[in-house]
């Protein structure tokens, strides 16, 4: 241990003597080592870290897809649970710890204190009434929800966490015991969470509000999810503590499953024993809890990883060539500590140990960076977020990996070089202090072009992702989005029921015709990426009555069309005269003419919603196909109905139950959830004319955002942007410590063949020629890492082509552009040496022989 602290000084004096390979080895790791950190820091966070629960290993989801927010019928893979089945899981599965049940999506609430002037929105999420418990959920103050809380008629009763209370509520320890108004209902809060714990659902701006499932119909009365047996609504958890029961666990919710939907389904679906037979569901392990994140970043986390891994050999590779340099200028003085009787062992030993006190430097700065690196890309990932479950912070997990990742690539970065300047015998080496003949090793000239393949790889991907990106963000929308602005409301939790819609409608278009600058003010369900989609099933007039299609609908006012920009194709849109007493009509785009109407001339043809009422919707228009989900996508089939004009189900081929459910539905679309306006001159005017003119209307209206349609459209490519701007990044720093690398082995080089060089330039070559002699092998090395570099160049765009729009994986700009800049950046970084190599006086080269 003694020798080994002594070896640890020696290697600290011998850096402080050669500050500038120091000072260049730790720059280097730190970079490296750096972007692998904080790669594997938003990896841990999005996909390892567990929930902060009781045994969070235990712990398993029912069904592996993540899902929002409400489906019916059969789903095949069962992934989403109504009340109902829920109830029937929890008490006929044996084998389980607990089985708790939480609401998929998440609703939005006014919440005033005594006192307050004004409400402010706030996310809220149902749960069963034992989820804490189940969970195994501290509280920092106060109680968490019980069982007995979670039943019709209790006093209603809610937890928040520990964020809301302190961004919300400042902290205010008073608060616990303390009644509030929920949408002006009068909610207890009994306790808050533990500062860690956010919920089971992994996402950003996570609900901060939980409250007993039993409530849900008191908070979401248009459609009272709670007490509708054949919607599903739910996330359900499972407690499993011995993993060797899981899969009896797991078969007995199957069987339980198809007994529920055998005395629970709607015989007038007519899904036969074979379609009941089919339907299933797995067990997944979800110590993460329900990973929203990890489902939207995985892919561009796991592409990440890769290409810091690779950014990191680049930097290993060169810390190797520093090392290899640093090791044979070092034979002289090792030969003759040889030669005085020092063991090879010995000195290997004391070379590994200062690798390794680089290394570990190195990756103190690269933790800097690394924190940095993490901190820059939350504040673009997470833009416009209240609460970020993810941190900058490294948690221990992260400092074990980029401990070990620093110890790792000293020892194994270090054993080479030392080995090699180990092995000279000390008596030639001697001979030949003064002497020096040769160029840079094979071993440095291979770790060369192991930089320039992987530069290539990663200059082609770069090039691949923003030439996608381009593409994507250029492409036509088929709506407008300059000029326009974007209101996200919340009309229930303002405390308005369907009764009072067509009043508030009336009330909205007269405040907005009187605001000078605004024009084609109007209303809907959901508008152009507005991140929401409502599916449903059809039946087409003189169709099959068996058959029938899924398509997206949508509920939207007079001059929507206009107001989203959004053409007209044939016949009109939805007008004033569309009215609750006239024809239900219907506007559909052109991808639904296209699947559904096979050729035929759309205007006038009918469809309905059951297939007893498949004249329901008269088509009147065609409009073009706008984009309303993923833009990578093709457009989806949709059709949009009257805002003023309401289905009825009293002749639906399904059971009172159904028809009673199917109304409520209808009922719930006219909710509005997003109002557009197209303005003229400031944006900044015209959104705070919009929020005026709602606060006009009332007050209590829940403005969850208000956004020009350009910033919507834009925040959508938030991820897409990141990745491609830290593979930009990632691309340029291999570039950059490849060309150091080559710049360094071509000046050692060169230095090393000094007397040779002086020696051809006393025999008549001119300096050109040299030139050319030091460019010519560095070109080489080049033109080998371009050869190997291609063909993965090639593979990573046919790994990557699933995530391109409208690009291939093999493209040749993009490759020969990574080509040229490489070589471009070899010429460069070669021609420093080569022009020095130039300026050899002969005699004075000779001199040194």
């Amino acid at each position: 241990m003694r020798s080994i602290v002594q070896d640890v000084r020696q290697g600290f004096r011998r850096l402080r003597r050669a500050p500038g390979f120091a000072v260049t080895a730790i720059l280097t790791l730190a970079l490296g080592i750096g972007a692998t950190t904080a790669i594997f820091t938003l990896v841990y966070q999005v996909m390892l870290r567990s929930m902060p629960v009781e045994h969070p290993e235990q712990l398993y989801k029912v069904g592996k897809e993540i899902e929002c927010c409400v489906d019916g019928g059969v789903q095949g893979h069962w992934k989403l649970f109504s009340y109902d089945l829920y109830r029937t899981l929890r008490d006929h599965t044996p084998g389980t710890d607990g089985v708790v049940a939480t609401e998929a999506g998440a609703m939005t609430v006014s919440v005033r204190r005594k006192n307050d002037t004004a409400a402010q929105p706030l996310g809220i999420r149902v749960v069963s009434g034992n989820y804490f418990d189940v969970l195994g959920v501290k509280t920092y103050a106060g109680r968490v929800l019980r069982p007995e809380d979670d039943r019709e008629g209790a006093p209603i009763v809610a937890v928040i966490s520990y964020p809301i209370w302190k961004t919300k509520f400042n902290g205010d320890p008073n608060l616990v015991g303390e009644t509030v108004l929920l949408t002006g209902h009068p909610v207890t809060i009994v306790g808050v969470t533990t500062e860690s714990f956010l919920g089971d659902r992994n996402t950003a701006d996570p609900a901060g509000i939980w409250l007993p499932l039993a409530q849900e119909p008191i908070f979401n009365p248009e459609r009272t999810l709670y007490k509708q047996p054949n919607s599903h609504w739910l996330d359900i958890l499972v407690r499993v503590r011995d993993p060797k029961t899981v899969p009896a666990v797991e078969s007995a919710i199957r069987t339980e499953l198809l007994r529920w939907i055998r005395v629970n389904h709607d015989p007038a679906m007519r899904e036969d024993e074979k379609e009941i037979a089919r339907q299933t569901t797995e067990l997944v392990p979800a110590a993460s809890g329900i990973n929203e994140l990890r489902d939207e970043y995985e892919k561009s986390l796991k592409m990440l990883q890769w290409i810091a891994a690779f950014v990191l050999v680049i930097a290993c590779a060169n810390l190797a060539n520093l090392m290899l340099v640093r090791g044979v200028a070092r034979r002289q003085e090792l030969s003759v500590r040889t030669a005085l009787g020092a063991s090879r062992m010995r000195l290997i030993r004391e070379m590994v140990v200062e690798s390794v006190v680089l290394s570990l430097i190195g990756g103190g700065a690269g933790l800097a960076v690394a924190y940095a690196g993490v901190k820059g890309m939350l504040a673009l990932a997470m833009k416009g977020v209240e609460i970020n479950p993810l941190s900058a912070s490294p948690s221990l997990t992260v400092l074990g990996f980029a401990l070990a990742v620093s110890a790792l690539t000293g020892v194994l970065f270090g054993m080479a070089p030392a080995f090699i300047a180990s092995r000279a015998n000390p008596a030639e080496a001697l001979r030949a202090a003064n002497r020096s003949t040769g160029g840079a090793s094979a071993l440095q000239r291979a770790l060369v072009v192991v930089q320039a393949a992987l530069s290539v790889a990663l200059l082609s991907t770069t090039g691949l992702l923003i030439l996608s990106l381009q593409r994507l963000e250029k492409q036509d929308f088929h709506f407008e989005t300059t000029g326009r602005l974007i209101a996200f409301i919340d009309l229930q939790a303002a405390g308005y029921r369907y009764e009072q819609l067509d009043g508030l409608y009336r009330q909205i278009d007269q405040t907005f015709a009187a605001i000078p600058g605004l024009h084609d003010v109007a209303y809907a369900s959901y508008g152009p990426m507005a991140f929401n989609n409502w599916v449903d099933s059809i039946w087409l007039e003189g169709g099959d009555p068996n058959t029938a299609f899924k398509t997206s609908y949508d509920s939207v006012s007079p001059k929507y069309f206009d107001a989203i920009g959004t053409r007209i194709l044939l016949g009109r849109g939805i007008t004033e005269q569309d009215t609750a007493a006239s024809t239900h009509v219907a506007v559909v785009n052109q991808t639904f003419v296209k699947k559904f109407f096979d050729g035929k001339p759309p205007i006038g043809l009918r469809f309905g919603p059951d297939r007893a009422m498949t004249g329901e919707y008269e088509v009147v228009g065609v409009v073009d196909d706008a984009k309303y989900g993923d833009p990578a996508a093709r457009a989806r089939p949709m059709f949009f109905t009257p805002m003023a004009q309401i289905t009825s189900f009293d002749k639906a081929s399904v059971g009172v139950k159904q028809k009673e459910q199917d109304t409520r539905n209808e009922r719930f679309k006219h909710f509005s959830s997003n109002l557009i306006a197209r303005y003229d001159g400031d944006a900044a005017d015209a959104t705070a004319a919009v929020r005026k003119a709602l606060v006009k209307i009332n007050p209590e209206i829940v403005i969850r955002q208000l956004t020009t349609y350009d910033d919507q459209v834009s925040n959508y490519f938030i991820q897409r942007r990141l990745v491609v701007r830290l593979t930009s990044i990632f691309g340029m720093l291999a570039l950059i410590l490849a060309s150091i690398g080559l710049y360094g082995v071509t000046a050692y080089g060169v230095a090393r063949r000094i007397p040779e060089i002086g020696l051809r330039m006393a025999l008549g070559a001119d300096r050109a020629s040299v030139v050319r002699l030091v460019l010519r092998g560095a070109a080489v090395q080049t033109l080998i890492g371009l050869a190997l570099g291609i063909p993965g160049a090639l593979l990573a765009g046919h790994y990557l082509e699933s995530q391109l729009y409208e690009v291939k994986g093999v493209n040749a700009l993009t490759l020969l552009t990574a080509c040229a800049v490489l070589a471009l950046s070899a010429v460069i970084a070669s021609l420093v040496p080569a022009r020095r190599a130039a300026g050899v006086e002969p005699m004075e080269a000779l001199r040194t022989e």
